[in-house]
């Protein structure tokens, strides 16, 4: 998957608990501070820590058990894309 339908997906999970702004900002900015490429496809060691990142902010919005559970929302909507193909 491309790292930037993957960001669209992550957005789209994130959105109804952090607003679409804070879910793209939030996610292109550790896309960048992580060193991950937009154009090209996202590998797993890239998405591992991307997820890392917005999980820990997801944190702080959500509380621990709420963001973990949209961070697995956010694996299920990526597996699901990717079975869609």
């Amino acid at each position: 998957m491309e790292t930037s339908e993957a960001v669209q997906v992550i957005v789209d999970v994130m959105a109804p608990y952090i607003g679409d702004t804070m879910a793209r900002s939030a996610t292109e900015a550790h896309c960048q501070k992580l060193g991950i490429p937009t154009d090209s496809p996202l590998s797993s060691e890239h998405l591992e820590s991307l997820l890392g990142k917005l999980s820990g902010g997801l944190n702080i919005f959500l509380g621990r058990e709420k963001a973990a559970a949209v961070i697995a929302d956010v694996r299920s909507a990526l597996v699901a894309r990717e079975g869609g193909r």
